[in-house]
């Protein structure tokens, strides 16, 4: 794997040329200044449009907390302009490993705190942030990246119709279940006919028009033979698998194999979430030690502090 591929599967690489296949989003470039405070140790916001307006007319000196009050009025009309809640993510990753964090256990987002706190809480927007070329050649791991906010139109979309398609050489050798730790009865029947559908809409709509010939594509099944992408991952470890192996993959993409395509067939076969690792914070698991009980303190205020901007976003607008 080289870094132009993975650089390719980049929401703003492929987005413009799938727009009308895709979910309604919108791109806002982040400075390098937030992007240093998503990676920095710590849990908490950044100062609030109010905290931020009484500290200027107090004239105090700053707290460690920064301010984004440009980056936050962007976020907030992006948000309004996609219906009011949007689904978050950087270039590459989504923070559902954090979705713990959130009420609902969602990655539904209303406000800019929602996000940041998700951003915040995240390891694979760490990963985004710090090793994005993890796998390409040493040669090729280093040099600047533009790192962006990607906000979706927020949609309901059922796990059961989430699949993901491995591509190799501009063709479908496998697709999977995305959601592996669930058995949906209405899947199996389904098979042959989501197969047929899956093929025949990536031979018309992507092939050929994604820059790579090995990728992973995620795709959402609306209805018959109706599908909208959902994101697209290198075609490597980096990438989730799902119900193949990495070798299995190789060895299709390497003999020319029929496609296959696996579900979840039974209760029995459900898979162990791949979120479990990260349901509890290396933070927190300090406190059992008592290494630094200090760090449930901060997330307690982080939290305290973002129903309480929620609040005052909320008498805003009355």
């Amino acid at each position: 794997m080289n870094r132009q591929h993975v650089l390719n599967c980049s929401f703003s690489s492929w987005y413009s040329n799938f727009v009308e296949r895709t979910i309604e989003s919108e791109v806002i470039k982040l400075p390098q200044s937030f992007v240093n405070y998503l990676l920095e140790d710590g849990i908490y916001l950044p100062l609030s449009k109010a905290e931020l307006a009484e500290q200027n007319i107090h004239r105090e000196l700053s707290s460690k907390r920064p301010s984004f009050p440009d980056l936050q009025a962007k976020v907030e009309k992006v948000i309004n302009q996609l219906g009011g809640a949007v689904f978050p993510k950087l270039n590459w990753s989504a923070p559902r490993d954090a979705s713990w964090i959130v009420c609902g256990n969602s990655l539904k987002c209303n406000t800019f705190n929602d996000i940041i706190l998700l951003l915040k809480s995240s390891n694979f927007i760490s990963h985004d942030l710090t090793k994005p070329f993890e796998l390409c050649n040493e040669a090729e791991q280093g040099g600047q990246v533009q790192y962006e906010l990607v906000l979706r139109r927020w949609i309901e979309i059922p796990p059961s119709m989430e699949f993901r398609v491995f591509v190799a050489n501009q063709d479908v050798i496998a697709i999977s279940q995305r959601d592996c730790q669930s058995f949906f009865p209405c899947v199996p029947p389904l098979e042959d006919d989501i197969t047929f559908e899956i093929i025949n809409f990536h031979d018309r709509y992507i092939a050929g028009t994604f820059k790579e010939r090995h990728y992973a594509v995620d795709v959402f099944r609306k209805d018959k033979a109706e599908f909208l992408i959902l994101d697209f991952n290198p075609f490597n470890e980096v990438t989730d698998s799902l119900l193949f192996t990495w070798n299995e993959l190789y060895r299709m993409r390497d003999n020319d194999e029929e496609c296959q395509f696996r579900c979840i067939r039974e209760e029995a076969g459900v898979q162990p979430s791949p979120y479990l690792a990260y349901s509890m914070p290396s933070d927190f698991l300090d406190l059992s030690t008592g290494a630094d009980a200090n760090k449930l303190v901060d997330f307690l205020k982080m939290e305290v502090q973002r129903q309480d901007d929620c609040c005052s976003s909320d008498d805003d607008a009355r």
